[in-house]
């Protein structure tokens, strides 16, 4: 999974077709094919852009890493708690989330198993 995400951001990166940050993310969220979200985006602005993104029909990939984390897989030198792609193709979009999925039903497994 993430080397599918690390290839897909690499390319929107290279191709400069991407936008992060919060508010240029919430202008841009039209015409993305999806976004990325790091765990310590706040709860206001995640809310912000989940709503946004649900009336757009783009799909909210849940990184598994903070934000300076996120920056550093865009190879950039900041903080990124939010990035909207707008390329790739909806094969490997596809194959981000459900890869997202697979883990996430394999951990409530693992919780479910353990109490």
């Amino acid at each position: 999974m993430v080397k599918i995400l690390d290839k897909v951001l690499k390319d929107a990166i290279a191709a400069n077709k991407y936008k992060c940050g919060t508010k240029q993310v919430l202008g841009s969220i039209k015409g993305s094919k999806l976004i990325v979200v790091s765990n310590t985006t706040p709860p206001d602005f995640r809310s912000k852009i989940e709503s946004e993104a649900n009336q757009e029909n783009v799909p909210i990939f849940q990184y598994d890493g903070n934000s300076f984390r996120l920056g550093k897989l865009c190879n950039k030198p900041f903080r990124i708690n939010v990035i909207a792609l707008k390329s790739g193709t909806d094969a490997q979009v596809n194959s981000i989330l459900a890869d997202n999925q697979l883990k996430d039903s394999k951990d409530n497994k693992y919780q479910q198993a353990t109490k």
